[in-house]
């Protein structure tokens, strides 16, 4: 069904609706992916070293992110869009306001680290960071704050997402023929640029799937779909169902496999049967978790839209900028190395900055207008 088949009053419910549970889930995410990078559990034989090879595997706190990032655009956006400069800039500045402040007040503080450590600035991979531009090249995707190349990912979704869902408009049959599209760009992208050697600019096809849009925009496209769905009233709920245990289900057994198949490898993802069962079947089992928060009431529902979740949840962002790098640094370094106090000092300087800092900085965004010069009379 098409979106402009949908009632007005549908798309105005659905955009405008507040989903308490998966505001619990983005702070699920993040620290899925604060375990991956400081994983509790040592590696070796018995109980603990099955549990670090398991937790290892926890960076499908990302898919998580993608997931819901293609879900809530959709959800907000999808329907309302025109090719309009107003549109456009109304969109752009909301999405700038989402991610980028913090974002580059923690890669200012990342670099000037550096130029205190090295006495020196690195301007050029410095302004690949600013411009997201870093996450298409290998050698820099790390570099700055080092966890934001998902954000490169991100951008590339949130300036294609009013094209995708124009096409949507005119095709909506062809939502499915845009991930392949993408990849195939991504795999002629791999054949022009990784010849050249440019520092790993799109420099092989394994980097490609794993860290940029055009292999993982899979993820978001799961998301679109759901959100289609939930718009369109196809998830109802119904007694007896358990899509929540299901998804749940599903989404442990791809980290299990996961960590059956990784082999010579670090992670399981890197394998190429990995790759398929990270950037393909574990969205689906994703979004099968969503539709059951989504339209059954259980306690882990109730548990993800509690006070506390929710405050996690909108804090998470922040959180997951600060849980590794200079900020991580300083708290190890100054204040206690303890695993679990490190952990929850890291929650709340994150939720902090997220009411002091992220929150007015976002509004202040969103509402600025320039100031309009009149000529003198």
């Amino acid at each position: 069904m098409p979106i402009s088949s949908e009632s007005p009053a549908l798309n105005i419910r659905a955009a405008s609706a507040y989903l308490p549970a998966l505001t619990g889930v983005r702070a699920v995410a993040a620290y899925l992916v604060y375990l991956h990078h400081f994983n509790p559990f040592r590696a070796g034989s018995g109980v603990e070293g099955e549990l670090e090879k398991i937790v290892r595997e926890f960076h499908v706190g990302v898919p998580v992110f993608f997931v819901l990032s293609g879900f809530l655009i959709t959800l907000r956006y999808a329907g309302t869009e025109q090719m309009t400069t107003q549109w456009w800039g109304s969109y752009l500045r909301n999405r700038v306001a989402r991610i980028y402040p913090m974002y580059f007040l923690l890669t200012v503080l990342t670099f000037a680290s550096l130029w205190y450590q090295t006495s020196e600035f690195f301007w050029k991979i410095w302004l690949l960071n600013v411009t997201f531009l870093r996450g298409f090249f290998e050698a820099f995707v790390y570099s700055g704050v080092a966890q934001g190349w998902t954000l490169t990912v991100e951008e590339c979704f949130y300036l294609s997402a009013p094209l995708i869902f124009l096409l949507l408009r005119w095709r909506p049959r062809g939502l499915w023929l845009v991930p392949l599209v993408l990849l195939g760009l991504g795999a002629v992208m791999v054949l022009l640029c990784g010849p050249m050697k440019l520092y790993g600019l799109f420099g092989n096809l394994r980097f490609m799937l794993l860290f940029t849009f055009f292999g993982r925009a899979t993820e978001f496209f799961v998301g679109i779909q759901l959100a289609l769905w939930f718009r369109q009233g196809w998830l109802q709920p119904k007694a007896g169902s358990r899509r929540t245990a299901a998804g749940l289900l599903a989404f442990g057994a791809v980290v299990l496999l996961l960590n059956a198949i990784r082999g010579p490898y670090t992670f399981g993802q890197e394998h190429p049967v990995g790759m398929i069962l990270n950037n393909i079947v574990l969205p689906a089992a994703i979004a099968l978790w969503f539709a059951g928060l989504l339209t059954e009431e259980t306690t882990l529902r109730r548990l993800l839209g509690s006070r506390m979740m929710q405050a996690l949840g909108r804090s998470s962002y922040v959180f997951y900028l600060i849980h590794m790098g200079v900020p991580h640094g300083v708290v190890t370094r100054f204040v206690t190395a303890q695993p679990l106090l490190v952990f929850l000092l890291l929650i709340a300087v994150a939720i902090m900055l997220h009411y002091l800092v992220e929150e007015p900085l976002n509004r202040w965004i969103r509402t600025f207008r320039w100031p309009r010069w009149r000529a003198a009379m």
